[in-house]
């Protein structure tokens, strides 16, 4: 009877693996239109989320739910308008800037490359090395091309960009204002026999990931806002583009410093090796500043994650979903970690 039941237990689990698996494997497939479907409904979860203890900070001020959102949406949204008019044509013009010059900047990086065809003679160096240069210079090209090339496409669609803003400013004010009820909601959707276990796994996702989402969107707009006053005090090309770039790399653990300061470095190398030494002292200091100053206060507890499993998740998402892929790869991981946790564990009573 026991060894019964133990097959049955095992035959569910591995049902609800399957059908998980099968699950992701759609997704993944359909990722493209449903990114495009669900991109402002999870926005507005996000904000809501992000947004949801301010508003119960004011609550406890005796401000009613309704007001404290208002208050929070005149802020929020406010400097967010403001940022948007002041940086966005900058940020427009700066792309369709470098597009127009990135076969200018190709010619010039041809021409270290040649120099280093040179110096490889001279020490005797594979011809294999500067091949390999060149023909990932080449491939750069192409990719920093076809990326750029999506951008203005995007941000001059005006009519799609504001019905966007506003229905993401309509759905985060509904889901701010009735946060707990929207959550409780979910719950009847739930088996009741399972609502305890699921209310314990939205429990310790909002515990394990809250502080440490909430941090790193501070430390991204830290960085970024340091990165591009230093490259434009610098005189760097193109450095709003490169702050931004530096801010959104930054969540990615271990390598995002790096790949943050790459594109500034070859920019600036392109200028002057003096601008490029002065660029990388710049983001040194920078990260030290995050790392040491920043950090400690405002990101709070790490997820828990092995460095071996944070490296295999940055692996797998920046394969399959490129930059956005490495950014979200560590908190999905943390979350499939809790829920893989509690499903193992027998169901609460």
């Amino acid at each position: 009877m026991l060894t019964k039941i133990s097959q049955n237990s095992l035959l569910k689990l591995a049902l609800q693996i399957a059908g998980l698996v099968l699950i992701l494997t759609v997704v993944y497939l359909l990722r493209r239109p449903l990114l495009a479907v669900l991109a402002p409904v999870l926005i507005a979860i996000t904000i809501a989320y992000i947004l949801n203890p301010v508003a119960i900070w004011l609550e406890q001020r005796r401000l009613s739910r309704t007001m404290a959102v208002l208050l929070i949406f005149l802020v929020f949204f406010g400097l967010s308008f403001v940022f948007l008019a002041r940086f966005l044509p900058m940020f427009i013009e700066e792309v369709n800037s470098l597009v127009r010059r990135v076969p200018q900047y190709v010619q010039q990086g041809q021409g270290l490359l040649a120099d280093l065809y040179k110096a490889a003679s001279r020490l005797n160096l594979p011809p294999s090395v500067p091949e390999a240069l060149e023909k990932g210079l080449r491939a750069a090209e192409e990719r920093l091309l076809a990326n750029l090339a999506r951008i203005p496409e995007v941000t001059v669609n005006v009519a799609r960009g504001l019905f966007t803003f506003f229905l993401v400013l309509v759905l985060s004010f509904y889901l701010l204002r009735d946060f707990d009820m929207v959550g409780d909601s979910i719950y009847f959707i739930i088996p009741r026999k399972s609502r305890p276990r699921a209310r314990k796994i939205l429990h310790e996702v909002d515990s394990s990931l809250g502080k440490y989402i909430r941090g790193q969107l501070v430390l991204a707009l830290v960085v970024g806002v340091l990165t591009y006053l230093s490259l434009l005090l610098l005189g760097v090309e193109f450095s709003l583009i490169w702050g931004i770039f530096a801010g959104i790399t930054n969540t990615i653990p271990y390598f995002g410093p790096f790949l943050g300061a790459v594109p500034a470095v070859l920019m600036a190398l392109l200028t002057s090796p003096a601008l490029a030494l002065k660029t990388i002292l710049v983001f040194v200091i920078i990260q030290q500043v995050e790392s040491n100053f920043i950090s400690p206060y405002v990101l709070g507890k790490t997820l828990g994650l092995h460095p071996l499993v944070v490296l295999v998740a940055l692996l797998a998402g920046g394969q399959f979903f490129g930059i956005w892929g490495l950014v979200a790869a560590v908190p999905a991981v943390a979350v499939a970690k809790i829920i893989i946790r509690n499903l193992a564990l027998p169901p609460l009573e």
